[in-house]
């Protein structure tokens, strides 16, 4: 009995150091990120310096990288390049929204037109975005408002 106790928790503290030393972080450069991140970053954000590019490795998620640009910006890609979150780390400044659903947009322009998107986050359910007044809105894969985030 103790030793089949012994034995799974060897085996889990195992399992949990493969775990952890599998999440590996990297700075890389700009032409190692996917086809469609660089595409992604020249069609919004051609105005922009690339301050910094990370690679990530995570044994739940696979790869992600993030990029930080010279205005205060920070990018999130999928390992294909696809964005996943952008946002301005000064939570008063808006970022660019010409890659944003223009329901979202429009909703934001029409019930808050003095405040501007922050940040905006893919989810499952579609997107989390976060105002420069730091409220939260929550909206479906078409763009449809659902709520207010407590």
């Amino acid at each position: 009995m103790m030793k089949k106790l012994i034995l799974k928790l060897t085996l889990l503290m195992a399992v949990a150091f493969a775990v952890v030393s599998c999440d590996k972080e990297e700075t890389i450069e700009v032409d190692n990120l996917p086809t469609a991140a660089n595409t992604f970053l020249n069609d919004h954000f051609k105005e922009a310096k690339i301050l910094s590019v990370t690679r990530e490795k995570e044994p739940l998620s696979g790869t992600e990288y993030q990029v930080l640009l010279n205005n205060r910006i920070e990018v999130k890609f999928d390992k294909n390049g696809n964005w996943t979150e952008v946002e301005a780390l000064d939570n008063t400044v808006a970022i660019p929204t010409s890659f944003v659903l223009a329901p979202i947009v429009g909703y934001v322009k029409e019930n808050y037109p003095k405040d501007g998107i922050n940040s905006i986050d893919k989810e499952k359910h579609g997107f989390d975005v976060e105002l420069t007044n730091a409220l939260d809105l929550e909206f479906d894969a078409t763009g449809k408002f659902i709520r207010i985030d407590p």
